[in-house]
C-alpha cells in the first residue's frame, strides 16, 4: 500500500474477473505480500447456486444478491483479507464496498485466453458454456470507480506464484494508487459542520434546483410529483422547499401534485398540511398514500437475501410494494426529505421517503422487524445497516427503471440559536449515482452535527414533544430510541407529551399497542407466537421492541388526560410509568421554549433537557462505539 497509509487502517482487497482469468493464484500472492488473510468467494456460494453452474445452469441475480452480502459481511470483519470474487456488475461491486475500505484489482483478460483455459479445466462447477454467460454479464469498469486497479493479463504462464511475476508486482504497485470509494459526486452539495443557510440561500439553491435539475426534462406541460414527509418532520424544511418547488413548476405552467410520504402515519389534515407547507401548496393538491390498499407489487428482496443480511435471525422475503400513484406518469418525481439518526434503516431518508415512506403493509412491516432484529443499537446513526440495503436494493432494482427520482435532502442541527440548517444536497437516480452520493455526504454531516456522544451517561433525561409533530406513541417514542444509548442502568427518562393521545397513527397498530404494551423483546417474541394479528403486523411487534428500554431504565410518560391526552391507566397499561404533565412541567421548570442542555429541577437534582428527540441521537461513547 502506499508509503504514508496508516497501519491501522483496514486493508480490503477484492480481485475481480471472468471465471478463469486466475483471480486464485494473484490473491494468494498478494494476500501473502500484504500479511492479510485470504479467502474464496467460491467457497461461500449457496448450495442450489453450486448445483445450477455444475448443472451448466447460469446463476442470475437473486442467486448472488445473499452470497455477495454474505461476502461483504467476512471481509467487514476482517482488518487485513484479500477476496476472489468476479464482482462482475457495478451493482455487485457495490455491495462489497459497504464493508468499507474495499480496494479491487480486475484481471483483464482476452475472451479467447479464458476459453482454453476453462476448456482445460476438471472438476471444477464452472465448465465451459459459463463464459458465455459471464462475459454477457460483464460490467466493465467505469470511470469513476477509482477505487478498481486494471492489470491486462495475456498469458496463462503470466500467472505463476511467484513473487516476482510482474503480474502481481503491478497488482500491488497499482493498489497504492487506488483509493476506497468512488468519485461519483451530488449533483449539488452546499454545507458544513457551521454552515447555516437562511430562507434567501435556500431560496437561490432550491432555484438553482429547478432550473438546472427539473425543467430541462419536462415537456412543455411536464407532470411532477412532489414526495415530502408529513408534518412530522416539522423542523426538516422539506415543507418549505415542497412549496418553493412547488410554486416555481407552478407557475412554469407544469402539472404538479404533491404525494406526502406517510408509510404508517395518518393522513394529513388541512390543519396538518398549513404547519407543513403554509400556503404554498393548495390543500386539493395534496395526494393520499394508503398503504393497506391501492398498491403496484413490483418484486421481492428473497428470504436467503434477508438471512444472510440479518444473520439468520429473520427468513422471509420482504415483499416489495408502492403506491400506485408513484407510476401514473410523472415526468420527474422529486423526493424531499431530512437525513436524520433514525432507529430502523440508522440515517432517515434517501430511498427510504420512496421504498417505505410510498411503501405497502408488508414492506413496510417486515423491513422494520429486520431492522428490530437485528439490533438497532448498532443501526441507529450509521449510513449502512440492513434495512438501508434492503431500501437501496428495492430502489435500484425495482424502481428507478419505472421512475425518475431528484433527491433534495437536507441536514438540520438544533443548535444553541435553534434549529438551523447545515446542508443541502441533491442527486438524482440510483444508490450508486448521484442520488446515493448525495445521500452519503448528507449522512456523513448528519453524522458530525446530530449525534451527540457523551462521556458520562445521562442518570436523568427529559425530553419535550412538540405537540404539532408528536400526538401518538408511534412517534413519541423517539424519546426513547435516541436516547437509549446515553441513559446509565437504572436511570430515568421523562417524556413530555402535551400532544400525545393515542398510541398508533392506525387504529389497527394501536389495538395491539394496547394488547401487548412496551415490555421488552422476549415479551414481544412470546406475544408473536400466539397473536395473529401481531404475528401479521410485523412493524408493529416491531415497535414494541424499538419502545422498550428492555427494563434497563425506567420510561415515564407525562400527558395531560384533561386536554384529551393520554390518561394514567392507558399509560400504565403499555408498561411505562405515568405523572401529570403540568406538574412536571412546573417541577422541571421547562416549557416550549425552554433550549436543550442541562438543567436543575426545583428539588435541586439535576437533568438533561432535549427540546426535539427528532432532530438527533444521544449515546456515550463508549456504548456507541462498541456497537459498531
Amino acid at each position: 500500500m502506499s508509503a504514508d497509509e496508516s497501519p491501522e487502517e483496514p486493508v480490503r482487497v477484492v480481485v475481480m474477473g471472468v471465471a478463469g482469468s486466475g483471480k486464485s493464484t494473484i490473491a494468494r500472492s498478494l494476500a501473502t505480500q500484504l500479511g492479510a488473510r485470504f479467502l474464496e468467494a467460491d467457497e461461500y456460494h449457496l448450495p442450489t447456486s453450486i448445483e445450477k453452474m455444475s448443472n451448466g445452469i447460469p446463476l442470475n441475480d437473486d442467486d448472488r444478491w445473499p452470497w455477495l452480502i454474505t461476502l461483504q459481511r467476512l471481509i467487514a470483519a476482517e482488518h487485513r483479507v484479500v477476496l476472489t470474487c468476479s464482482a462482475l456488475k457495478r451493482s455487485y461491486r457495490d455491495i462489497l464496498r459497504d464493508a468499507g475500505n474495499v480496494r479491487f484489482v480486475f484481471l483483464d483478460v482476452d475472451r479467447a485466453e479464458i476459453e482454453r483455459r476453462i476448456a482445460a479445466r476438471t472438476g471444477h462447477f464452472m465448465g465451459s458454456t459459463m463464459v458465455e454467460s459471464q462475459f454477457a454479464a460483464l460490467e466493465r469498469p467505469t470511470r469513476d470507480e477509482t477505487d478498481i486497479a486494471i492489470v491486462h493479463v495475456e498469458r496463462q504462464a503470466d500467472l505463476q506464484a511467484d513473487s516476482s511475476n510482474s503480474t502481481v508486482k503491478a497488482g500491488r504497485e497499482l493498489l497504492a494508487l487506488v483509493h476506497p470509494g468512488t468519485a461519483t459526486t451530488p449533483l449539488l452539495a452546499e454545507g458544513g459542520r457551521k454552515r447555516i443557510i437562511d430562507a434567501e440561500e435556500l431560496r437561490t439553491l432550491i432555484d438553482k434546483t429547478v432550473d438546472a435539475q427539473i425543467i430541462p426534462q419536462l415537456a412543455a406541460a411536464g407532470r411532477v410529483l412532489l414526495v415530502p414527509p408529513d408534518h412530522t418532520r416539522l423542523h426538516s424544511r422539506a415543507g418549505e422547499i415542497t412549496g418553493l418547488v412547488f410554486q416555481r413548476l407552478v407557475d412554469a405552467g407544469c402539472e404538479v401534485a404533491v404525494l406526502p410520504a406517510l408509510g404508517t402515519h395518518a393522513e394529513m389534515t388541512q390543519d396538518d398540511a398549513s404547519l407543513m407547507f403554509g400556503d404554498a401548496v393548495p390543500y386539493d393538491r395534496i395526494l393520499h398514500h394508503r398503504w393497506r390498499d391501492h398498491l403496484k407489487r413490483l418484486g421481492e428482496i428473497s428470504a436467503e437475501e434477508v438471512r444472510a443480511l440479518s444473520s439468520g435471525r429473520l427468513v422471509e422475503p420482504i415483499p416489495v410494494e408502492a403506491d400506485e400513484i408513484l407510476f401514473d406518469g410523472w415526468d420527474v418525481v422529486v423526493s424531499v426529505g431530512q437525513v436524520v439518526p433514525h432507529e430502523v434503516i440508522g440515517m432517515a431518508n434517501f430511498t427510504k421517503n420512496i421504498v417505505i415512506g410510498l411503501g405497502g403493509a408488508p414492506t413496510i412491516h417486515r423491513s422494520h422487524f429486520l431492522g428490530a432484529v437485528s439490533d438497532m443499537e448498532t443501526i441507529m446513526g450509521r449510513p449502512d445497516s440492513p434495512v438501508r440495503h434492503v431500501v437501496d436494493a428495492a430502489f435500484d432494482r425495482y424502481f428507478s427503471e419505472r421512475v425518475n427520482v431528484l433527491w433534495i435532502l437536507t441536514v438540520m442541527e438544533d443548535s444553541p440559536v435553534g434549529v438551523v440548517q447545515r446542508g443541502l444536497f441533491v442527486g438524482s437516480g440510483r444508490s450508486n449515482e448521484s442520488g446515493g452520493a448525495a445521500y452519503q455526504a448528507a449522512a456523513k454531516l448528519a453524522a458530525e452535527c446530530n449525534v451527540e456522544l457523551v462521556s458520562i451517561p445521562f442518570a436523568r433525561v427529559a425530553c419535550w414533544l412538540d405537540p404539532n409533530e408528536f400526538r401518538t406513541t408511534w412517534l413519541g417514542n423517539k424519546a426513547v430510541y435516541r436516547t437509549r444509548m446515553a441513559i446509565a442502568d437504572g436511570g430515568e427518562l421523562i417524556v413530555l407529551a402535551p400532544g400525545v393521545t393515542r398510541f398508533g397513527e392506525d387504529p389497527a397498530i394501536d389495538l395491539l399497542i394496547r394488547r401487548h404494551g412496551y415490555r421488552g423483546t422476549p415479551a414481544t417474541v412470546a406475544a408473536l407466537a400466539t397473536d395473529l394479528e401481531l404475528a401479521a403486523s410485523l412493524g408493529a411487534a416491531a415497535h414494541l421492541v424499538h419502545g422498550s428500554s428492555e427494563g434497563r431504565f425506567t420510561i415515564t410518560y407525562c400527558t395531560d388526560p384533561q386536554s384529551g391526552g393520554l390518561t394514567q391507566a392507558e399509560v400504565e397499561g403499555v408498561g411505562f410509568r405515568w405523572r401529570s404533565l403540568t406538574e412536571e412541567l412546573a417541577h422541571l421548570g421547562v416549557d416550549a421554549s425552554t433550549s436543550a442542555g442541562p438543567r436543575v429541577d426545583s428539588d435541586s437534582s439535576s437533568f438533561v433537557f432535549i427540546a426535539n428527540p427528532a432532530l438527533g441521537l444521544w449515546a456515550t461513547r463508549e456504548r456507541f462505539g462498541e456497537r459498531r
